[in-house]
């Protein structure tokens, strides 16, 4: 067998046969997709693929410039745009997808050879699977509405333009603002109420509602909290809602009891009891929240999502948690508490400096503080409906919490 890395003939007859193989795995889907679509001739098939994947390998090995490289590929251009010319005038509005595919697959063979060819191979993979979705691209832009796709739109421009040229400095009073962090909570917020909108749409209230809770919950269940909420306004029923909100919260105490297990394993043991009770309730309760619901399908017909990412509502939180940021100048940046606490409690009892009781009562309270907030929260936003099963199950959740604390 030859040693490929030492024998440079070796290695370009696998260069090459690598841009055979783009070649045809591209030109065998167009000739797939016209046969498909009945065309009666195809301006280029598998045959036509590979030959152009070779010219660029060959090229490429022929001179190690680029003076041949570019002649073919001139060469190339000049026949497409004939075939294409002709084409056109026969069918006005005809499409240069496969004319452009023909100048990638010429590029992918040249960097095939030219010391790249794990790039031009991923390449060759992604051309085709972008080929071979052109009936679901039209599908879902066919039913893609006008708001979803501005919403779309809204949502890349505040998290790729914007997020990225923000400063991530702290200033302000106490220093306890920072443009990043705040935009950062922006982007959630709004990222979750655009999920939202969609589990709802496609997986039904219930099922929504529950995969954004959970989802939700593993990075901030205050933010979770905020977006469902707004979510009556659609006419999600209230039951529905605290599913998912407690989903969240259940997934906050699954992540303090994480939180906790990396900092000072001995803590955990002694908070375990009261996390496990809290998680167990918020469980019951969700499943309660959920059983069953005989008129699902005319729910569902009654459902007016709305828009799909409205911006102000986390221009609105993230104001109010700058404001936080700076009453509480080093001490509460984010609405999450529970967390900064828990980080606290977890390090100096791990150091010795107090109990490990002490610490894990220090980390539920912050636990149960932070859900508190939260159930107001999802009255003054949700209305009375909502606040008062999220309440209801929230005072169940942290009285089961510390009595299994107590007598642990």
């Amino acid at each position: 067998m030859p040693d490929f890395a030492s024998d440079p003939m070796a290695a370009d007859l696998v260069h090459l046969a690598v841009a055979l193989a783009i070649g045809f795995l591209i030109g065998f889907e167009r000739e797939h997709t016209h046969r498909a679509e009945a065309r009666e001739r195809s301006f280029a098939g598998a045959r036509t693929f590979s030959l152009t994947a070779l010219a660029g390998a060959v090229s490429g090995l022929a001179d190690p410039g680029l003076i041949l490289p570019v002649a073919a590929l001139m060469a190339i251009a000049l026949l497409t745009a004939v075939s294409y010319w002709a084409t056109a005038k026969d069918k006005p509005g005809a499409g240069g997808t496969t004319e452009i595919a023909l100048f990638v697959t010429f590029i992918l063979g040249l960097a095939a050879v030219r010391g790249h060819v794990l790039t031009a191979a991923v390449g060759g993979v992604a051309t085709a699977i972008i080929l071979s979705i052109k009936e679901s691209v039209q599908r879902w832009a066919s039913a893609l509405s006008e708001d979803e796709l501005y919403a779309a739109l809204r949502f890349l421009a505040i998290s790729v333009i914007i997020l990225p040229v923000l400063p991530n400095e702290a200033f302000g009073p106490y220093d306890a603002l920072n443009l990043r962090d705040i935009w950062l909570m922006v982007v959630f917020i709004s990222g979750l109420s655009f999920l939202g909108y969609w589990l709802i749409k496609f997986a039904g209230a219930g099922r929504g509602v529950l995969l954004t809770g959970f989802a939700g919950g593993l990075a901030s269940s205050t933010a979770t909290t905020l977006s469902l909420s707004r979510f009556t306004k659609s006419g999600v029923e209230p039951r529905e809602l605290a599913a998912g909100i407690v989903a969240a919260n259940v997934m906050m105490l699954l992540r303090i009891g994480l939180l906790v297990a990396a900092l000072a394993r001995e803590v955990l043991v002694a908070l375990a009891p009261g996390l496990a009770a809290a998680g167990l309730v918020g469980a019951g309760a969700m499943l309660w929240l959920r059983r069953g619901d005989n008129h699902a399908e005319e729910q569902e017909s009654m459902l007016k999502l709305g828009n799909p990412m409205e911006i102000k509502p986390a221009l609105v939180f993230a104001a109010l948690l700058a404001i936080i940021s700076v009453a509480a100048s080093f001490g509460a940046e984010r609405f999450g508490q529970s967390d900064a606490i828990t980080l606290i409690a977890g390090r100096q009892a791990a150091s010795g400096s107090i109990a490990m009781n002490a610490a894990a009562l220090a980390v539920m309270f912050a636990a149960a503080s932070n859900i508190v907030l939260k159930a107001g929260m999802s009255w003054v936003i949700g209305g009375k409906p909502l606040g008062v099963r999220v309440g209801a199950i929230f005072v169940a959740m942290i009285a089961a919490g510390a009595f299994a604390l107590v007598v642990s």
